[in-house]
């Protein structure tokens, strides 16, 4: 009896233990990709995993699996298959690059994203209201228009230089829309395209000393020489302008940005309905509602450039 009362607590304890291993295999993970670790994708990343663990899953309830890989697809197809060989339930992907890339290569896990330019021209979803596809997410599109006509009002424009990466769709979606937008402002376009960081700093400094003014788009090689460029730009006494997230900061002269920590909130919804139960392909996609044109002063005096009074009461005032 003794023996057989033995027998029977190592079973249970084994059965326990093979219940318990069941319980922690079944926790969810959420595979993201924040591409080039950029800062805005950074910011967006960390607001929606706070948001995750404000609505109940926090550690030991999610499982968050982060990487950072390059821009270039077969870095970002690593990731995605290191997720999908861990099991994962969701993949979160920042910014237009990873995401085509992601819609492409995901054959059954749900697809979330932020900050994606224009999600529908894209083809990642059919409409914003109804994505009829298993992805959904955040747009950051801000109107290129309204960019414009506050550039022209500070200082009418001849020629402009674009700095853009080819088969990087919000960068080609930009380059398009300015272009469109020069037809209706007057002044010319001369795009060059940046296939990685050296030529993004090379040609940026090529454009900035052609150019009256210099659009950046969110590349990723020209976000990652930002700095470089700017530097250049300010040499040549060539205005900056962009719908890059912290680029005015930076240094940039002028920009209409959408907030990259709006963006991460607004994918964490998502997620966390995902996380409950909802299936994706039924959730609208979220459009970016605290957008901010935004003025650097300290550069507009660098440029010997006065900010009309009915842009700046427009504008928030970086110092």
């Amino acid at each position: 009896m003794k023996h057989v009362f033995q027998t029977l607590i190592i079973m249970t304890v084994i059965v326990c233990g093979m219940l318990f291993c069941r319980t922690v295999s079944a926790e969810p993970i959420l595979g993201a990709i924040v591409t080039a670790d950029l800062p805005r994708y950074q910011q967006a990343h960390q607001a929606m995993v706070k948001v995750l663990q404000a609505g109940g899953f926090g550690e030991g309830k999610l499982k968050i699996f982060a990487q950072t890989p390059n821009a270039d697809k077969m870095s970002l197809v690593n990731s995605l298959r290191r997720f999908e060989a861990a099991g994962a339930t969701i993949v979160v992907t920042y910014g237009c690059r990873a995401t085509e890339v992601a819609k492409s290569e995901l054959k059954d896990t749900p697809l979330l994203f932020a900050d994606v330019y224009d999600p529908v021209a894209l083809g990642i979803v059919k409409t914003l209201a109804a994505p009829g596809t298993d992805a959904s997410g955040a747009t950051s599109k801000t109107s290129l228009k309204q960019l414009v006509e506050a550039l022209v009002a500070i200082k009418p424009v001849k020629k402009v230089g674009i700095l853009y990466t080819k088969g990087e769709g919000g960068s080609a979606q930009q380059l398009a829309e300015l272009q469109e937008q020069g037809k209706a402002f007057g002044f010319s376009v001369s795009a060059e395209n940046a296939r990685n960081p050296r030529e993004a700093a090379e040609l940026g400094s090529k454009l900035a000393s052609e150019s009256d003014a210099l659009f950046l788009t969110e590349s990723i090689a020209v976000a990652l020489q930002s700095k470089e460029i700017l530097s250049a730009a300010q040499a040549n006494g060539c205005i900056v302008f962009s719908q890059i997230p912290g680029l005015v900061a930076a240094g940039a002269l002028i920009g209409l940005e959408a907030d990259p920590d709006e963006q991460g909130k607004l994918v964490a919804v998502h997620a966390l309905q995902v996380l409950q139960g909802q299936k994706v392909h039924i959730l609208p996609v979220r459009e970016a509602k605290k957008i901010s044109l935004k003025i650097n002063q300290k550069t507009a005096g660098q440029l010997d450039l006065t900010i009309p009074s009915y842009i700046a009461s427009k504008a928030q005032i970086v110092k």
